[in-house]
């Protein structure tokens, strides 16, 4: 694995070259057998990050839609194992730096759980960014407009950069996140006014414009 200011460059399985915040582990075979978690336990985690991501959403003016959970076995080459996808809708347009820090608020509210839960470790850490990484390419993809002749790495720079902001917004909202990722572990699904009411915080309007899928 290479070291560079600020990020890691390291090779997946498939030969494609890896870019994250923390240090991996040097040989893996797929982000959930590295988080090696009980499938009942991963699904917390999930349900966590996706509230993280909803509680942000809603604190900064975004309207959510919907999010759901897909609990399911798959087969990444190296044994079957089960894993939760996360999936939450929100409102097309939103602001350029309220996006970025919902973006990140998942990632983040996914390592505080682990922490929380004392479950920690440096590989799980580094399962849970590599697992958030759709959420640094569409970050990437915001920022790349600004500067399109920027490389992926400077704009990943960039968004790494949104971290502390996520974090004090989750700080201030923790028990809120929590409790909704509690409740969408148990149900599996929700609509945003749903999510919204389980958190406490008010759904805030929605725009005119059609919602865009956001897998989180």
């Amino acid at each position: 694995m290479t070291t560079h200011p600020g990020y890691y460059i390291g090779t997946a399985p498939d030969g494609s070259h890896t870019l994250t915040y923390l240090r991996g582990p040097d040989t893996w075979c797929c982000t959930p057998h590295i988080l090696d978690l009980e499938p009942a336990v991963d699904l917390v985690g999930t349900a966590v990050h996706e509230a993280g991501h909803i509680v942000a959403a809603l604190r900064l003016g975004i309207h959510v839609v919907d999010v759901e959970l897909t609990p399911q076995s798959v087969d990444l080459g190296c044994g079957p194992i089960v894993v939760t996808d996360g999936c939450t809708q929100i409102t097309y347009e939103v602001p350029k730096s309220a996006y970025l820090t919902m973006l990140a608020a998942g990632e983040r509210a996914h390592q505080r759980w682990l922490l929380d839960q004392g479950l920690w470790t440096p590989d799980r850490a580094w399962a849970v960014e590599r697992g958030a990484r759709d959420d640094q390419a569409k970050a990437v993809e915001v920022l790349s407009q600004q500067i399109p002749e920027a490389p992926y790495s400077l704009s990943a720079l960039h968004f790494w950069k949104v971290r502390p902001d996520a974090d004090a917004l989750l700080q201030a909202s923790w028990d809120r996140v929590v409790n909704l990722g509690t409740a969408l572990a148990d149900r599996l699904c929700l609509s945003g006014d749903e999510a919204a009411g389980l958190a406490g915080i008010a759904n805030p309007p929605g725009l005119a414009a059609s919602p865009t899928e956001q897998s989180w």
